[in-house]
């Protein structure tokens, strides 16, 4: 009789691993099986569930009281969740091509690990990022929701999740190991949605770094979130902030080669460059680049280049090149060879070759050319001055404006359909 029960259950297993393993999945202890086991001799029902996800096992008989009862029912949950239902988290479960290798914790593990769930649905969540909010260490859950993190004794692990609430777990030397964690859903938020060569370049290799590494932590971790007093990294993501570091602002910050945070409050120094998500309120010293997405409060100094996506009473001083996407009264500007706010206010740009702003309110100087919507000072350049509207003055070989109320010297001025020679007013 037992033979013919074995039988049928082997069987019944055979076509389960069809249905719900799927061929692509090797890891045995991601493999999907439903299990109903009432009273049931352990030693048994590890050898159903051996059959039902088609691996074999490999442990040590002694560890294992075989003969414990056990009672477990449930649908489409992995290898690694019955496991942990049946045995505890005093086990430790490793795969090795198609065998399950099992050994005794010695122990207390320093890993949490578990799976997230949609409560509402039952749903597995993937590509959430858990994270030690002390040491910034950070994982994001798999295609089946599950997790693992090293964490000290005494923690707080965040969950986050993009249209998730965190949940925050307190991990103590006596939390189990395992957790099945249950976060709740929130509604979507509504989203509304001729570069330098060198600024191409590094805007390039800063989504290199995001699509390898934190594509999935920064859509789920807020930059606001998370401060710390100092950063020290090689590269982006290599440091102390771990995979967190573009979600953390950072007082002091050292990179060897290049770092990536969320924010600068005093300084920041990259040995190539540094990559900034929100904002510069200090400074910040890149040997050859310095990319922020957001705004400059403080003073950007890059060897080659400068980017902010805002200048609000800040400075950027580049070897080459500075560019800005807009500006606030009261930021300046030095470049090599050229300064851009195309659509900002400029207190002072000066470059060797070109400056262009929307409305400078104080001075622009070039070797060659300066272009501008408004000035509201002085335009000074080796060759030519442009711009709609001078309140002011302009000084160049070549000066044009539509609406003068000041004076041009040059050896050629025009305003509006006026030309003359040496003096225009």
């Amino acid at each position: 009789m037992r033979a013919t029960l074995r039988t049928i259950l082997f069987l019944a297993a055979g076509l389960h691993v069809a249905l719900a393993a799927g061929p692509g999945d090797r890891d045995p202890l991601s493999r999907l099986v439903d299990v109903s086991f009432r009273q049931t001799k352990l030693g048994d029902a590890l050898n159903v569930l051996a059959a039902q996800a088609g691996f074999e096992w490999s442990y040590n008989a002694a560890i294992i009281d075989a003969s414990k009862l056990v009672t477990l029912e449930g649908s489409d949950m992995t290898v690694r969740e019955v496991l942990y239902q049946l045995m505890g988290d005093n086990y430790t479960y490793k795969s090795n091509g198609n065998y399950l290798v099992i050994k005794k914790q010695k122990q207390h593990s320093d890993e949490l690990s578990g799976y997230l769930r949609n409560p509402q649905t039952g749903e597995r969540i993937a590509n959430a990022t858990v994270y030690d909010k002390k040491t910034l260490r950070a994982t994001k859950t798999d295609s089946s929701g599950y997790y693992n993190l090293k964490v000290k004794k005494n923690a707080e692990i965040v969950v986050s999740k993009l249209d998730y609430r965190d949940t925050v777990i307190v991990v103590t030397p006596q939390t189990p190991r395992y957790q099945t964690i249950k976060i709740e859903p929130v509604e979507a938020p509504i989203v509304t949605h001729g570069a330098p060569v060198v600024a191409v370049v590094v805007q390039e290799v800063e989504r290199l770094f995001r699509a390898t590494a934190d594509k999935w932590h920064s859509a789920n971790v807020t930059e606001d979130s998370l401060h710390r007093r100092f950063q020290a990294s090689f590269l982006p993501y290599v440091g102390t902030n771990h995979t967190l570091s573009a979600q953390v602002s950072n007082d002091w910050s050292l990179n060897l080669l290049a770092g990536v945070s969320a924010g600068v409050n005093k300084l920041e120094v990259g040995g190539f460059g540094n990559f900034t998500r929100e904002e510069v309120r200090g400074i910040q010293v890149g040997g050859m680049f310095n990319e922020l997405r957001g705004e400059n409060h403080g003073i950007q100094v890059g060897g080659l280049y400068n980017r902010a996506g805002k200048i609000n009473n800040g400075v950027q001083v580049g070897g080459l090149v500075n560019m800005t996407g807009e500006g606030a009264p009261l930021n300046v500007q030095v470049a090599g060879l050229f300064n851009n706010t195309p659509k900002g206010q400029a207190l002072v740009q000066v470059s060797g070759l070109v400056n262009n702003a929307d409305t400078i309110q104080g001075a622009q100087v070039a070797g060659l050319v300066n272009t501008a919507q408004t000035v509201e000072g002085i335009q000074v350049s080796g060759l030519v001055n442009n711009a709609q509207k001078v309140r002011g003055m302009q000084i160049g070989l070549f000066n044009r404006t539509k609406d003068l109320d000041g004076l041009q010297i040059g050896l050629l001025n025009r305003h509006g359909k006026k030309v003359t020679p040496i003096f225009g007013w």
